[in-house]
């Protein structure tokens, strides 16, 4: 059987390089596009076919979307609503001119079903409504909360976990690796089109399980603080700048009103979930990638 063509954005960064990797160890051909002559060189040698391009631009889009049967699409973390819908705009646009089988969205995080007033959910929300209106067969897949960050500086600490979630309410963490897993999923089943996925992972936790689980993996006690939404925006500041941060500030404001939302799954999800081998927080904390970015470490935003 001759193996599709798959279009993956965001293949340089976490989540959309996951997903390359996954389709390429699966057979696929991985098509991808970046701004960066480094990336080009380094996505080509894992497989990847890079090529130069922006998303801002439609006619690289074109080009890039030539003999592409599925499109991943995996916009950039960004909080610029005018900025994603252009994305969003020329990608489908691309998209439908090369006669694209379906397009899995990717919400880079958790989406609510229905309509927040939290301005960088809704962005996300616009992103799905402009694909579905393009005629386009498409897949949604709703990861949770990336286990990933985690290794935001300051967030682990020699003692403590700092982090703006609830310390007694459950979330079901996933790794960038094991969401590829639902992603990789969707792009081989298309009798899901037309359907919304929630990628939650192995085991859901508490802060305080949270903070036990880093415990038991690191051998040195940490103990769970409830990280103020200011604090915790102004320690993003530092790192992505002020806009960044306060969309994902705003992200966590919501959460801090609507955790429950989180653990909402069907059965079908729990089969597809089933299907795949997921990491437990251990698990990733104890991967050569990621523990030593732990050790040794001192938090920066819990006074």
């Amino acid at each position: 059987m001759t193996m599709e063509h798959i279009l993956v954005y965001g293949a340089s960064g976490v989540q959309g390089g996951a997903v390359a990797r996954l389709l390429i160890k699966q057979g696929f051909t991985v098509r991808t596009i970046t701004r960066s002559e480094d990336h080009v060189v380094s996505l080509r040698e894992q497989g990847i076919d890079a090529r130069i391009g922006d998303m801002n631009d439609l006619n690289s889009l074109l080009a890039v979307n030539e003999g592409v049967d599925q499109v991943f699409l995996n916009l950039p973390i960004e909080f610029n609503s005018s900025a994603i819908e252009s994305y969003t705009l020329n990608a489908v646009e691309a998209a439908k001119r090369a006669a694209v089988k379906r397009i899995v969205i990717n919400t880079n995080g958790f989406l609510p079903e229905q309509p927040t007033s939290t301005e960088s959910l809704e962005i996300k929300r616009n992103m799905i409504e402009l694909v579905k209106k393009s005629g386009i067969p498409w897949i949604v897949v709703r990861p949770t909360l990336y286990m990933e960050n985690l290794l935001i500086p300051g967030v682990v600490g020699d003692h403590m976990l700092a982090y703006p979630i609830p310390a007694d309410k459950p979330i079901p963490w996933i790794n960038a690796e094991d969401a590829a897993q639902f992603h990789v999923y969707a792009l081989s089943h298309p009798e899901l089109t037309e359907r919304t996925i929630y990628a939650n992972g192995a085991v859901a936790l508490t802060g305080n399980q949270l903070a036990a689980q880093f415990t038991e993996a690191l051998g040195r006690d940490i103990q769970f603080h409830l990280l103020g939404y200011d604090q915790f925006e102004a320690g993003l500041s530092a790192v992505m700048g002020a806009e960044q941060a306060a969309g994902v500030a705003g992200f966590y404001r919501w959460i801090g009103d609507s955790i429950e939302e989180l653990l909402t799954r069907n059965e079908a999800d729990r089969m597809i979930q089933s299907e795949l081998k997921l990491t437990t927080i251990q698990e990733w904390i104890q991967h050569e990638n990621v523990r030593p970015a732990f050790m040794g470490s001192t938090n920066v935003n819990s006074n």
